[in-house]
């Protein structure tokens, strides 16, 4: 079972630190983990949290200031319930003050990254790894792959590169500590390329962008029997993947979906889909993760959205603590049907604080509405949305790539929208007009980047 064997990796992560740290044996009560439970992940947790909070208060300006301000030390912090008395870390903090939170010297810094969350929103942030750092990354990579693939698979990487520790770089590392072997692509190549690496390497995953890989199985449904490929999985990142496109993918390929959830801050990999494909199961030997209300701060219970914010649990170079992510989620509480029963999971991250736009009546869209409504018609392969005033009112304008431009695809695009509840709501109380649909043709919207979907606000 897949998350069975990412609960399996945790126990042996546990097991090793019981092994080799007699500081962590005083604290747990214990030797060894001989019957594994949340207990024990809970423990592992909150001893790796209390050296966190030290070290990061000796190490970064940032945190030692945060922590003079707020009249504390880290000793007030005896585990997870104890947290919520520290602030918060803003995306923000990390854009303005990278070098505050840096622990060791520059010179010891293994990789720097330079980037802007989602690909166009929030500030550009700067990020250090050690290269112990980098090990505990590909560590969790390596786990993450073996919820998918066996150690005589081959994994292709449709990942740009750019060695040494790119994304693609980290993940083929992680993919040969499993045992597997990796394949790396790249992001460039076109998809009939694609497939012939496929059909020469043997490879039984291949490990994408959610979009990419979707764009390049529509391109290429044309041309080959997809399903006689002999595919095991896809494995997708990077953004929200509605039912409809994951059962049309599994029905092309004839394989299993599997999703992955990442933030760079966090080290790339976070969190992995079982075989349950209900919610993600993560990182618990390098992350504490809470779910809060963004307005309030207050935490929320089991079941109830909130702000994903996780804190580093064995990060050398730069620590985070209670980082805000801005990507909405929320606990699930009922045991996950994979039998990982020590294991937490948290819901499929269907909108963030950015993508989220208010109406004239009050009502929210964000892309993730639309991606349900639009991507159950086959044909389309993506789309881009702007909001505007046209007499008074809102008005959505939606430019929808589809791979065959036909009167039939575009009626039943406009009677899927025009039958949303929220495009529906507005036009019953007269804040919104009906909305513009433009069919454009398959291409026209393709980008380079991997920007995560926005709803562009021009009123």
């Amino acid at each position: 079972m897949a998350a069975i064997y990412l609960q399996s990796w945790l126990q042996g992560v546990i097991e090793d630190n019981l092994r080799t740290d007699a500081e962590f044996r005083r604290f747990s009560g214990k030797e060894r983990a001989s019957s594994f439970t949340r207990s024990d992940v809970e423990s592992y947790r909150d001893f790796n949290l209390r050296r966190t909070l030290r070290y990061a208060y000796e190490k970064s300006a940032f945190y030692r200031e945060r922590f003079d301000r707020a009249g504390m030390k880290p000793s007030d912090i005896a585990g997870y319930e104890d947290l919520v008395k520290l602030p918060l870390t803003d995306p923000r903090d990390l854009a303005q003050h990278p070098y505050r939170f840096l622990c060791i010297p520059q010179s010891a810094v293994a990789r720097p990254c330079i980037f802007v969350t989602s690909g166009t929103t929030g500030p550009q942030k700067e990020i250090f790894w050690s290269r112990w750092d980098l090990e505990r990354i590909t560590d969790f990579m390596a786990a993450g792959i073996g919820t998918v693939a066996a150690r005589n698979d081959t994994v292709q990487i449709l990942l740009f590169d750019g060695r040494p520790y790119s994304q693609a770089d980290l993940l083929r590392r992680g993919i040969l500590k499993f045992g597997a072997s990796p394949v790396v692509s790249g992001a460039a190549r076109s998809p009939e390329e694609q497939l012939a690496v496929l059909e020469k390497s043997h490879s039984a995953i291949l490990f994408g962008y959610a979009g990419q890989i979707y764009r390049m199985t529509k391109e290429l449904e044309a041309l080959r029997d997809l399903e006689s490929m002999g595919l095991k999985a896809l494995f997708l990142a990077g953004e929200y993947l509605p039912a409809a496109r994951r059962c049309e993918l599994e029905s092309i390929w004839n394989c299993r979906v599997h999703t992955h959830y990442g933030l760079t801050e966090m080290g790339l990999g976070v969190a992995v889909e079982c075989s349950a494909q209900n919610g993600y199961h993560f990182n618990e030997a390098d992350l504490l993760l809470e779910i809060i209300d963004p307005a309030t701060g207050r935490r929320s219970k089991p079941g109830e959205e909130g702000e994903l914010v996780f804190t580093t649990l064995t990060r050398e170079a730069m620590p985070l603590i209670r980082y805000r992510t801005h990507d909405l989620s929320r606990l699930i509480e009922n045991p996950c049907p994979c039998g990982a029963v020590s294991l937490l999971r948290f819901d499929a991250v269907r909108k963030r604080l950015e993508s989220i736009v208010r109406l004239s009546d009050g009502a929210e869209i964000y892309p993730a509405l639309f991606d349900d409504l639009l991507f159950a018609v086959p044909d389309v392969i993506d789309y881009r949305v702007r909001i505007m005033k046209h007499g008074g009112r809102d008005r959505l304008m939606f430019e929808i790539e589809t791979a065959r431009d036909t009167t039939r695809v575009l009626a039943r695009i406009r009677r899927r929208l025009f039958s949303a509840p929220v495009i529906c709501a507005g036009r019953d109380a007269g804040t919104m007009d009906e909305p513009h649909v433009a069919v454009v043709p398959m291409g026209s919207l393709e980008t380079a980047d991997r920007a995560k979907k926005m709803i562009v606000d021009s009123r």
